[in-house]
């Protein structure tokens, strides 16, 4: 079942008796687990298990139809992988010892499951950059991160080398680096016939590239959290090594939640093994930096400003800025910041919350804005829709507006705020994007929280 090479280099890095175990749990399906957004929320899955190093991961005790359930789509939950989860937890534990505003980088974030568990750990204040270089996949990245509703992201389409040539300066970065993918084997049976050994080896060295053209833009003092999905020692223990020494870097040993839970082959190197974390393969270390690294150069202002644009609706402290593609919010104390970031990032692709449009004065506002975490939602009449209706409504189908009421209107169901529709005659124009519509023609919702 699988490449005997694989199986020496895992018997290269780990005791016998753990190889044996690994390979006996990889024949066997995988747990499902979500992380519940809190802030939109009281509500958890019935029958499930915390997942020990998440406040709020949850395994689940079967895999649902995730699509199917409207909570999904609104952002009241996240599906991620637990082991991933962990990452989470160590950037909590890191920004719990630096003054606040901080500044945080996830290098290469889509689709988002660590992108939103990061949004959710950010004090008031503190701002996320989420990057997605492949352009395929930077909108759902996007989309992802205006369901959770935290609004406290920008999100980017960049190389890392640019990163590195910019003049931002981050307190964490997360390098999620592409992997060989060894720890998604029973996820993702196709990585088994993908894999060589030479692969294992230029994902090594794309690793520490990626790294190197980072470094730069992390600053004195700040944090690099690397992790892979993966469990060959090249692109693990091996890697940190050599970076670390490259760059005068120093592995740290973090407290955070649920670390008794991780295999240690070396110390401040953390391993999610399928047979003793209830997940899937993962691997992470925290480097800091010492030195002051090479001189950051500029790539030039882009031309943000702030708005008089009366939006009314918003949570309080949502900042506005104008720019060619509309209105875009975000929920921080410092806007100079934000906008300075604004200045100097490069390839943004959303600079924050997409919030509307103006049209002759009046502001039209975004889909996400029903979908912000703490929203002044009173400022809308709403549409309470059935089980039906709302599965309708998330394929994007018009509805009947027998009532024929007028204007504007909060779409609800189960009291989950989902997005807004807009009166016409006898219909009601389906506001729901036409990129997140559900493709799907599911039956009767599936209500994974309760």
């Amino acid at each position: 079942m699988f490449p005997a090479a694989f199986v020496k280099t895992l018997h290269s890095a780990l005791p016998k008796e753990e190889v044996m175990a690994l390979l006996d749990v990889l024949k066997t399906p995988g747990p499902a687990s979500i992380r519940v957004n809190t802030q939109k929320t009281d509500h958890k899955p019935v029958s499930a298990i915390s997942v020990p190093w998440s406040e709020n991961g949850y395994y689940l005790p079967e895999r649902p139809l995730f699509a199917a359930d409207p909570a999904f789509h609104a952002g009241h939950y996240y599906v991620q992988e637990a082991a991933s989860m962990v990452v989470g937890s160590i950037i909590k534990s890191l920004l719990s010892t630096m003054p606040e505003q901080a500044t945080i980088l996830d290098l290469c974030a889509a689709p988002g499951g660590k992108s939103t568990h990061v949004a959710s750990v950010l004090r008031y204040g503190d701002m996320l950059v989420a990057n997605e270089v492949i352009g395929t996949r930077t909108p759902i990245l996007a989309e992802n991160l205006c369901k959770w509703g935290a609004a406290n992201h920008i999100v980017t389409k960049a190389d890392a080398s640019r990163f590195g040539n910019c003049d931002v300066r981050f307190n964490i970065t997360v390098a999620d680096v592409p992997c060989s993918g060894e720890g998604m084997f029973r996820k993702d049976p196709a990585a088994i016939s993908e894999w060589s050994e030479n692969n294992v080896k230029l994902c090594a060295e794309r690793q520490r590239r990626i790294v190197t053209d980072i470094w730069p833009c992390i600053a004195l003092g700040g944090y690099l959290i690397y992790s892979t999905c993966t469990f060959n020692t090249a692109e693990n223990e091996d890697n940190v090594n050599k970076l670390a020494a490259d760059l005068g870097a120093k592995i740290l040993q973090p407290d955070f939640l649920g670390k008794e839970a991780f295999y240690c082959l070396q110390d401040g190197m953390y391993r999610a093994l399928p047979h003793k974390t209830q997940g899937e393969g993962f691997f992470v270390a925290v480097m800091q930096k010492t030195g002051a690294g090479s001189k950051a150069k500029s790539h030039g202002k882009q031309r943000i400003k702030a708005t008089s644009a009366t939006v009314a609706g918003l949570p309080p402290n949502i900042q506005v800025v104008e720019t060619p593609q509309g209105l875009w919010g975000m929920h921080t104390p410092n806007p100079d910041a934000w906008q300075q970031l604004l200045a100097e990032l490069p390839g943004i692709y959303a600079a924050g919350t997409p919030i509307g449009q103006v049209f002759h004065g009046k502001w039209k506002p975004d889909t996400a804005v029903a979908l912000l975490q703490h929203g002044k939602f009173g400022e809308w009449p709403e549409l309470f829709l059935k089980d039906a209706e709302v599965m309708a409504y998330l394929r994007r189908e018009a509805l009947p507006n027998p009532d024929r009421k007028e204007g504007l209107h909060r779409v609800v169901w189960n009291g989950v705020s989902m997005g807004f529709v807009n009166a016409n005659r006898h219909q009601w124009n389906n506001l729901w994007p036409m990129e997140w519509r559900l493709r799907m023609q599911a039956g009767a919702p599936v209500s994974v929280l309760q």
